[in-house]
């Protein structure tokens, strides 16, 4: 798998990358529209699922930028808003402050490699039925725990700094799910 310093060389490689950055980032503001974002995220998991070298797609064609970020949101509100909203919920009336705040931690942690992982396996069929496949999850979060665990304590960073300024983690998020996409691809290759 290659570590974030290849994966950004790769992407500060591109010309535009700025351009296509501050684009996806600007878009991911406006409510609706970022959908398209979240379809550009989807299609730079896929160039790591196919074990490509990582490439910011041209922002072109809106339609398929759009129906992806669909599956990229239906998926993500599963595996990720979802328990992190229920978790949040029950610790905010079982616990006070601090300690609220700490029984979250887990699930912020896992929601990114869980929601990744549901990808991967969306993905592979486009089936949402596959993305369901818990005993799947489970043995995709057990094997690759090694290779996710820094991407995503990264990503969170990027996104607990950014997060007054959204743009900042959706350009993190370009390397995490690129990231996620080739750590899980990993697991099917043989040793």
């Amino acid at each position: 798998m290659p570590s974030i310093e290849q994966v950004s060389k790769r992407v500060f490689s591109d010309r535009n990358w700025l351009k296509k950055c501050a684009i996806g980032g600007v878009i991911s503001l406006v409510p609706i529209v970022n959908i398209l974002s979240m379809g550009y995220l989807y299609q730079v998991f896929l160039e790591g699922k196919r074990g490509n070298e990582v490439k910011l797609p041209e922002w072109e064609d809106l339609k398929a930028l759009f129906l992806d970020g669909l599956r990229f949101l239906v998926i993500g509100l599963v595996f990720a808003a979802l328990p992190i909203a229920l978790i949040s919920i029950c610790a905010g009336f079982a616990f006070d402050g601090f300690f609220a705040k700490v029984a979250v931690m887990p699930v912020v942690f896992f929601a990114g490699p869980v929601m990744s992982a549901a990808l991967y396996l969306y993905s592979i069929k486009q089936d949402i039925a596959d993305s369901l496949n818990f005993e799947a999850l489970s043995i995709m979060l057990k094997k690759g725990a090694y290779s996710y665990t820094m991407p995503t304590l990264a990503y969170i960073g990027v996104c607990w700094a950014g997060w007054p300024l959204v743009p900042f983690a959706f350009f993190g998020g370009i390397f995490y799910f690129y990231l996620m996409a080739r750590s899980f691809r990993d697991l099917e290759q043989p040793a």
